[in-house]
């Protein structure tokens, strides 16, 4: 468990603020989702007045933890909004699931101006000490088992709805409790979510039965160009810009897709490269040997864990799998 003092420093912020901006990290996941859901409705229960904001659109499986559309940076709200108060004059920050700027674009500059303090609950080891306060606890499978137990020590009420909340970010980042990351831990706070009324087989239903035909599509073109080399110990896959135009899916439609050629019994690491807008390539990394990927990430400025990581990479594609294939050569020879 994190550190007692900074839970104790956290609910001082807290209990001071009115107005708090909740934000996580860019391409949000299941993990970052539930958070910023629960961090939500757990300030709006303490009288505060808490205002979600996502850097980019979260995927639609997700929607079920709000119950309105929140807002997206540089689509319903732009920078300059933040940084003139239009936005809401917020007295507290939060920031969810990260602590690395890399993983905060466009809004990085207002954080770094801002005279709001920040509290950021997240589990990566990957820092840049962005908040004033920081809970973080590298060895938590989730950001949401963090903030379970920071909500737990601060004595505030957890509705069935932040259950939800929380239950989808534990499940999603273990992989529905497949990873290696999934310990008696994980398994406790899990109980502890389905006995305040949770229903996991719905939350499951509406997370991995749940593909559009354009997600479903995205990932056959996918498919179609896995590669194996070193042994067929590393998987590459990637998409491009005109396969979402081909296939009429979204970049949030790419989460989770990297996993499923890890179904294949040699695979020991993997890389999704996805083509950018902008001519850059977003790589994410998979493990589930000894391989560190997060080693990988950090080098050309990412981050993550061990077993799983990702970082941005100057395209074009054929020139981004080179940098990848090399530091993973490096690693399984």
């Amino acid at each position: 468990m994190a550190d007692n003092e900074a839970f104790r420093q956290a609910i001082a912020l807290i209990e001071k603020a009115q107005c708090v901006l909740v934000t996580t990290h860019t391409k949000p996941d299941g993990d970052a989702c539930g958070c910023v859901a629960v961090m939500c409705e757990a300030l709006r229960g303490l009288g505060k007045r808490a205002q979600p904001l996502f850097l980019s659109p979260i995927p639609q499986w997700y929607g079920f933890l709000f119950d309105e559309k929140t807002p997206v940076l540089r689509a319903d709200v732009q920078t300059d909004d933040l940084s003139r108060g239009a936005f809401g004059p917020f007295d507290l920050i939060v920031i969810l699931d990260t602590n690395s700027y890399s993983q905060l674009p466009r809004i990085e500059p207002f954080l770094k101006q801002t005279d709001a303090p920040i509290l950021v609950i997240d589990h990566h080891a990957t820092s840049d000490n962005i908040g004033q306060v920081e809970i973080v606890e590298p060895a938590a499978a989730a950001a949401g088992l963090v903030l379970y137990d920071f909500l737990t020590f601060a004595g505030w009420p957890i509705t069935r709805r932040m259950a939800e909340g929380l239950f989808v970010a534990i499940a999603t980042d273990t992989g529905w409790f497949q990873f290696n990351n999934t310990d008696s831990r994980t398994y406790r706070r899990a109980a502890d979510l389905i006995d305040l009324g949770i229903e996991p087989a719905d939350i499951y239903d509406k997370l991995y039965q749940n593909f559009s035909y354009p997600r479903f599509k995205l990932m056959q073109t996918m498919l179609s160009r896995l590669e194996l080399h070193l042994g067929e110990r590393y998987a590459t896959q990637h998409i491009l810009q005109a396969d979402f135009e081909a296939t009429g899916a979204s970049y949030e439609d790419t989460e989770n897709l990297i996993n499923e050629c890890h179904r294949i019994s040699s695979v020991v690491v993997s890389s999704l490269l996805v083509e950018l807008k902008d001519g850059r390539v977003r790589c994410s990394l998979r493990s589930r040997g000894d391989v560190d990927v997060s080693e990988i990430a950090a080098k050309f400025g990412g981050g993550g864990h061990k077993k799983a990581a990702g970082t941005f990479l100057p395209g074009p594609i054929d020139h981004a799998k080179r940098l990848i294939f090399t530091e993973v050569a490096q690693r399984l020879r």
